[in-house]
C-alpha cells in the first residue's frame, strides 16, 4: 500500500508527471467529449432522419409532416432546420415563406429525402438509435486506459 501512497505522491508534486498528467487527461476529457456530440448527433439529429426513411418520405408526393413522423418535440433538428443546415439533405416543400437566413417551419411544412440520399443519411445517422450502452462502455473504457497510462507515465518517470 506504501509504494501505491508514494505513486500517488509523485503524481501530484513531480512536475514533469504533472503536467504528462494534465497532457493525459485533457485529450481524455477531448475524447469523452467527442464521444458526447457524437452520441447526441446520431440519436437526436439522427431521429428525423431516420423517420423519414422509414416513413418512404423520397419524393415530394410522399413528403412527411414533423407530425406524421412523430418529431413535433425535436427542436434541436427543427432549429436546424430553420437555419437551413441539413438543405443538401433533406428537401422541405410547403414552405409558407423563406427569408434570406430562415426558413419557416410551420404544422404544414412538409420534408423528403431524394432516394439518391438514402445512403448518406445511413452512412451518417445509422439505421437504427444509438444505443447509450455503448457510449457508457467508450467512456468507462477511455476513462480506465487513462489510468493506466498515467500510472505507466508516472512509474516510468518515478523510476528513472
Amino acid at each position: 500500500m506504501s509504494k501505491l501512497l508514494e505513486l500517488l505522491d509523485v503524481i501530484r508534486t513531480d512536475p514533469d508527471v504533472a503536467s504528462a498528467t494534465l497532457v493525459i487527461w485533457s485529450i481524455i476529457l477531448g475524447i469523452i467529449i467527442a464521444l458526447l456530440v457524437s452520441f447526441y448527433n446520431r440519436r437526436v439529429l439522427g431521429s428525423f432522419f431516420r423517420a423519414l426513411i422509414k416513413a418512404g418520405a423520397q419524393d415530394a408526393e410522399s413528403a412527411k409532416t414533423l407530425a406524421e413522423i412523430n418529431q413535433t418535440e425535436n427542436d434541436a433538428i427543427i432549429k436546424k432546420l430553420r437555419r437551413g443546415q441539413y438543405t443538401d439533405v433533406v428537401t422541405i416543400v410547403n414552405e409558407s415563406e423563406e427569408t434570406k437566413d430562415n426558413v419557416v417551419i410551420n404544422e404544414n411544412t412538409k420534408f423528403y429525402l431524394e432516394e439518391s440520399k438514402f445512403a448518406r443519411v445511413r452512412d451518417q445517422w445509422g439505421e437504427s438509435d444509438e444505443n447509450i450502452w455503448v457510449l457508457i462502455g467508450g467512456i468507462v473504457g477511455i476513462v480506465i486506459l487513462g489510468v493506466l497510462v498515467t500510472v505507466l507515465v508516472s512509474t516510468t518517470i518515478f523510476s528513472a
